[in-house]
């Protein structure tokens, strides 16, 4: 069985103030933060597009009238409908993604992307993504990573079955402690089935609401999830 059902939506996660990238961050979003002469968005939205992603909202909250303006230039100059969702305070992932839920009610219909805009992917990323989500036995799909032991404490690790298949992410695992030497890139092809699970997350340890607690909560209950391995994408790092 493959996952017939095209995916032409996406949320973006842009409201993150980017305390790591400040001052920079001070005056300009991070994801608009200005790379070889484009914003960081440019090349997330450019990738989504090679893909046939043509349906965007962006997650916004610091300096989200910025965020505004770039959606509405991104949609009069590109065969792509960006809208903006406002995330009223920053409090995690699965928070973001509620937000953008409740504005607009029809993202939920239909398998979407959820991914972070701090990544400078290349314009194959999300095209690969969603050729190996189609032939997919899995209704959910992790974009991967293989990272070192150094790394992985300080981001996730996936614990597979024997098939294959994803039964946990774990994030930040205690040194010593990771599953795999695999971790997850905060990009993910999401079901519909998956959105009853993200008011249901509890506040973590950080006083945040993670997606990945909701993405467990579902495996938990029967759901099945497979990742494909990319190339890490590079994040913005301070100059």
């Amino acid at each position: 069985m493959t996952s017939s059902e095209p995916v032409t939506h996406a949320i973006l996660l842009a409201a993150g103030r980017g305390t790591r990238l400040q001052p920079y961050t001070d005056t300009t979003p991070k994801p608009l933060l200005v790379h070889r002469g484009r914003p960081t968005l440019d090349y997330l939205l450019d990738s989504l597009l090679a893909a046939g992603v043509t349906e965007i909202v962006l997650v916004a909250n610091h300096l989200s009238d910025q965020i505004e303006k770039y959606a509405t230039l991104r949609s009069a100059s590109h065969a792509q409908h960006v809208r903006v969702a406002y995330q009223q305070h920053l409090a995690g992932t699965a928070h973001a993604l509620e937000s953008a839920l409740e504005q607009y009610p029809d993202l939920a219909l239909q398998p979407f992307i959820l991914s972070a805009t701090d990544y400078l992917v290349p314009r194959e990323f999300f095209s690969d993504l969603l050729s190996f989500h189609a032939h997919s036995d899995a209704p959910l799909s992790v974009s991967c990573k293989a990272l070192d032991e150094a790394q992985m404490a300080g981001r996730s690790s996936v614990r597979f079955l024997p098939d294959g298949s994803i039964v946990e992410i774990v994030e930040k695992p205690e040194p010593g402690t990771a599953p795999s030497a695999i971790g997850a890139n905060l990009t993910f092809v999401l079901p519909p089935s998956l959105v009853p699970y993200i008011a249901e997350v509890p506040l973590s340890k950080r006083g945040e609401r993670e997606v990945q607690q909701a993405i467990n909560s579902w495996l938990r209950q029967g759901g099945t999830a497979r990742g494909l391995v990319q190339p890490v994408p590079p994040e913005w790092q301070k100059p």
